[in-house]
């Protein structure tokens, strides 16, 4: 199923502001990102990852359960996010230059795309933040399918309802430190029991 393109430019949009908010969180932070300093998991089996595998699994749930575990937005997202970064390196870059000439486009145009050319900075940056965004549906992506959800609709709905409830626990610990805001697990247990015989048809088949 094609992906409408208004819509794809929404998911980019939307997995570029997770990009950039796990981006400013870490330089904000400061230290070593990647080194595993934060302890998550179980009193019985606890884990050390790193602040940066925690905010981009974080940001991965939330993309999953904002595009609804749909794999062809996931994989149409992911290649345009690929798509844009290239487009930052020198060899994009050029093309860009070359093509505004090809096209006669206004000088102003061509000025800019000379300046986009001559900025390996904005470039680095504008290829670093697309790379993350790409990475982040990419796990959503994968998690889906490792799930059985990408073609199943039953499955789907309470892949969602999960993650659901995983991303608003991650969001409000993130946020305000407290994830038992998101209420007991009681109740996603009720509400995964009440899917096996009610599945919503919004949910498992749009």
């Amino acid at each position: 199923m094609k992906v409408q393109p208004k819509k794809r430019a929404r998911d980019v949009s939307l997995a570029l502001t997770y990009a950039c908010t796990v981006s400013a969180h870490e330089m904000v932070v400061g230290g070593r990102p990647d080194v595993p300093t934060v302890e998550r998991g179980t009193t019985w089996e606890p884990r050390l990852i790193s602040r940066h595998q925690e905010l981009t699994e974080m940001f991965a749930r939330l993309l999953l359960v904002r595009l609804r575990a749909r794999v062809d937005r996931l994989a149409a997202l992911e290649s345009e996010c690929h798509r844009r970064a290239g487009e930052a390196a020198l060899p994009g870059a050029l093309a860009g230059v070359l093509r505004g000439l090809v096209s006669r486009r206004g000088p102003g145009a061509v000025a800019g795309s000379v300046r986009w050319l001559c900025s390996p900075v904005r470039r680095r940056d504008f290829r670093r933040a697309y790379t993350l965004a790409a990475h982040l549906a990419d796990l959503a992506r994968t998690t889906v399918i490792e799930a059985g959800a990408a073609y199943d609709p039953v499955v789907r709905t309470r892949l969602l309802a999960a993650t659901r409830y995983q991303a608003t626990r991650d969001v409000l610990d993130f946020t305000l430190g407290d994830p038992s805001l998101a209420g007991p697990p009681d109740r996603l247990l009720a509400e995964l029991d009440w899917l096996d015989t009610h599945l919503p048809p919004r949910e498992g088949r749009s």
